[in-house]
């Protein structure tokens, strides 16, 4: 029986894999990335690699076309229980600038969710699991994965956090239209 079981766990391993500088448990800036990751890890890689016979549909958040692309207020409220439980930590990354659809983003998920942040969407943050998040993937979730299945999932992790927000973004509206219909930026980040 599959260990990984939910969106908690999807969460836990792209912050575990290999990012861009080649590491393990590199940090991801922006809850924006993290949000589309998980899309994309959905849509490209899960099926892709066999990671469907690893992480059924169920641990899978579902996703809405949002006036910003795809959202889901589960990856949110999922990533604020680990941050809470001691698995997570978010940290602000200096005095880095939010890109306007990251938050408009983040102010929707607050809206709905009714979720009061100290200091607001002011700061960008970057998340990374803690040692005993690192742990807990390691001993739970890391053995449902076969050696090629970890190493794509580093290869994404490479590739996200590689490009800037803007590119990824580009990425998702042109691969997946449907999921910017109702977008106030599809314009702009499309380039037209």
């Amino acid at each position: 029986m599959a260990t990984i079981t939910s969106c908690k766990d999807i969460l836990m391993l792209l912050l575990y894999a290999k990012g861009h500088n080649s590491q393990e448990c590199e940090p991801i800036q922006g809850k924006t990335r993290l949000m589309k990751m998980v899309f994309l890890f959905d849509k490209e890689i899960r099926l892709k690699f066999k990671l469907d016979k690893a992480i059924p549909d169920s641990a899978m958040p579902n996703f809405v076309a949002y006036d910003y692309g795809p959202f889901s207020t589960q990856v949110y409220e999922d990533l604020e229980f680990l941050i809470e439980m001691g698995f997570v930590e978010a940290s602000p990354i200096g005095d880095t600038e939010m890109l306007d659809e990251e938050v408009r983003e983040y102010e929707y998920w607050q809206a709905t969710t009714n979720y009061d942040e100290p200091g607001g969407a002011e700061f960008q943050e970057q998340f990374q699991l803690t040692d005993l998040g690192k742990q807990f993937v390691e001993e739970k979730l890391l053995g449902e994965l076969s050696v090629g299945q970890r190493s794509a999932l580093d290869e994404f992790k490479h590739r996200c956090t590689a490009a800037d927000l803007r590119t990824l973004l580009r990425y998702v509206y042109s691969r997946y239209p449907n999921m910017a219909t109702g977008s106030k930026i599809r314009d702009k980040v499309l380039g037209k």
